[in-house]
């Protein structure tokens, strides 16, 4: 374990935040261990004959039919369980006992489904983040050499603060539960003053509209937008000329449904092509016109471009990739989060059996 930990230093240049990583040996004495042939033979993971099947086949495992979790981590702890089977006779009775307490508190069970949902899937991957800390904090780091750095950077920030927003809500639901499991999660994480404070200290840069969104365009502006006005002029510049660039995208597409007599030309985006045009193949009666470029069929659709479009698109992307390297009051914010070591609560179990 500690080789890892200094091959982690000397390669990738980063230590491990204090306090933010626990790190558990349990061994095999409370798990059942199943062998790889048993879990192929009993379809505890995938079902046989998936390639005779093909992907209509997938939910006939049992593991696919008992996935109704809400994150990341919920899916990944379901599938450990059934590839471990506990037999802690103490943990499997508090177990039943919450279970018990949901199946009878129809409110609770609601509460907490409705909760969970608050919370963004990406979660577990951007704790991860913050439990690393640069080696050497320069001048470098603190002002990142390139927009996507910076990006990642704003993207993590939105979603602790998503998940942050949504700590108050379960507190609300769990406050009268009465199993020890739910009580003991309530007592951890509802009434720990540390995700509070985090929450104000990001409040204090982060707009309080901006939340976690996973469509690319949507996801893309809330990440430009997510500074307050006001903390950085050159940020402040960028957002208006992409407001201003991105209602020219969308009047392009107008005029060229207008022009072209093609009412439903959809003009969505995404991070690898930005944006570009979607025609379906029955509204085209005769060829395209030249206007259009990079003409690919795709199922029922067209997917092209423009010359005008492309122009445009790029002008949208230099001014996202100012705005990004404009957001030094977030990265600063970032790096006083990792300086300050105090993410004990967000801490990763890694269990070794």
């Amino acid at each position: 374990m500690f080789v890892s930990f200094y091959r982690i230093e000397s390669e990738k240049g980063v230590i491990i935040t204090n306090h933010s990583l626990s790190v558990t040996f349990n061994g095999s004495f409370d798990h059942m261990n199943i062998d790889s042939t048993s879990v192929q033979t009993l379809e505890i993971i995938d079902p046989l004959h998936t390639e005779l099947w093909g992907t209509s086949n997938k939910k006939k495992s049992l593991f696919q039919m008992l996935k109704t979790t809400k994150t990341t981590g919920g899916s990944r702890l379901l599938r450990a369980n059934l590839l471990q089977p506990l037999k802690d006779i103490q943990t499997i009775n508090t177990r039943l006992d919450c279970l018990d307490e949901l199946v009878s508190n129809e409110e609770l069970f609601f509460g907490l489904t409705q909760g969970l949902r608050k919370f963004p899937k990406e979660s577990d991957k951007v704790l991860c983040h913050f439990c690393f800390k640069p080696k050497k904090v320069t001048d470098e780091v603190l002002k990142p050499a390139n927009g996507r750095k910076s990006q990642l950077l704003i993207s993590d920030i939105i979603v602790l603060k998503t998940a942050l927003d949504a700590i108050p809500f379960l507190s609300k639901v769990l406050k009268g539960a009465n199993s020890f499991l739910l009580k003991n999660i309530y007592q951890t994480i509802c009434e720990n003053p540390k995700y509070e404070s985090m929450r104000k200290r990001i409040g204090e840069v982060i707009d309080e509209d901006v939340i976690h969104s996973r469509a690319p365009f949507v996801a893309c502006t809330q990440q430009c937008f997510a500074i307050k006005p006001g903390i950085d002029g050159l940020l402040d510049v960028a957002r208006r000329s992409f407001c201003d660039t991105s209602e020219a995208i969308h009047n392009l597409a107008t005029k060229y449904r207008e022009e072209f007599t093609l009412p439903n030309l959809k003009i969505p985006y995404n991070n690898r092509l930005g944006f570009y045009f979607i025609i379906p193949l029955r509204d085209i009666t005769e060829k395209l016109p030249n206007k259009f470029i990079q003409v690919v069929r795709h199922g029922k659709n067209v997917h092209c471009s423009s010359f005008e479009l492309a122009s445009v698109s790029l002008l949208l992307s230099k001014l996202i990739f100012l705005g990004f390297l404009g957001n030094w009051a977030l990265t600063a914010t970032l790096q006083s989060f990792d300086r300050a070591g105090n993410f004990s609560g967000l801490n990763f179990q890694y269990s070794t059996c």
